[in-house]
């Protein structure tokens, strides 16, 4: 039985088109998660990708853009409910956003203890520079819970993710990772059964990737090699472990 590719984070509403193309996107043989970056972005997503078979929506609220849509919140807590996955949520210490990182912490914090007030969720998380406390939030709020972390494009420090790894969070990794030293010695120590494929598309597009299936494939084919597995079976271990997060 050949597996579907797994897609654990992407941005299709960012997709130039995206309304004229969602049977398309719906029609690849991947299971996707596609998050949203703002409280307000949920429902017109909820309602442009509903129906479809392989596509579901994170209800989201980017670090990058908290301070800006801060006085969402609420919207964010009325949507949270119904919405299954989150995404994309989290803190970015870069120096670009330094400015904004005490709004950004407040609002991840109510945002984790909002989660604890509600349904078990899936979680795709946005971590980067701020690795540490970032664990530390979700692991203080969120232990003991049915709640699934998804760490996305993970970048920070060894003994951060050996946490992790602990504390049984999932990763998910792309093609870019595979370009860089780090990103494969991160890679290298992602247990296989907590490691997840995903695109970040469109941000991660270039010259040569043009699509999420030439991301997923590239992705797959670099992970055959680290594993020593055949690309169809490394593909398959994904989509297991993505069926594993999706139980309750």
């Amino acid at each position: 039985m050949i597996s579907n590719y797994v897609d654990a984070h992407c941005h299709l509403d960012l997709f130039q088109g995206i309304q004229y193309a969602v049977n398309k996107e719906d029609d690849l043989p991947i299971k996707t998660i596609t998050v949203t970056n703002a409280p307000y972005a949920y429902q017109p997503n909820q309602s442009l990708f509903e129906g479809t078979k392989n596509i579901r929506v994170g209800l989201g609220f980017h670090p990058e853009l908290a301070a800006q849509y801060e006085s969402q919140f609420d919207q964010f807590v009325q949507n949270l409910s119904a919405a299954r996955y989150i995404g994309e949520v989290g803190l970015d210490g870069s120096t670009r956003f330094k400015n904004t990182y005490l709004v950004q912490r407040s609002i991840f914090e109510k945002i984790i203890l909002a989660i604890t007030r509600t349904d078990a969720k899936i979680i795709t998380v946005h971590s980067r520079n701020a690795v540490s406390e970032t664990i530390d939030l979700l692991y203080k709020n969120l232990k003991g819970t049915n709640n699934k972390i998804i760490l996305h494009w993970y970048s920070g420090d060894k003994a951060s993710l050996l946490k992790a790894v602990n504390y049984g969070y999932y990763f998910s990794i792309n093609h870019k990772m595979l370009g860089s030293e780090k990103g494969l010695q991160i890679i290298r120590q992602i247990p296989e059964n907590q490691l997840l494929t995903e695109t970040d598309a469109p941000f991660t597009f270039d010259k040569t990737i043009k699509s999420r299936l030439e991301s997923l494939r590239h992705t797959i084919k670099g992970l055959s090699a680290i594993w020593n597995y055949e690309e169809e079976a490394v593909k398959s271990k994904i989509y297991s472990n993505f069926k594993n997060l999706l139980i309750p």
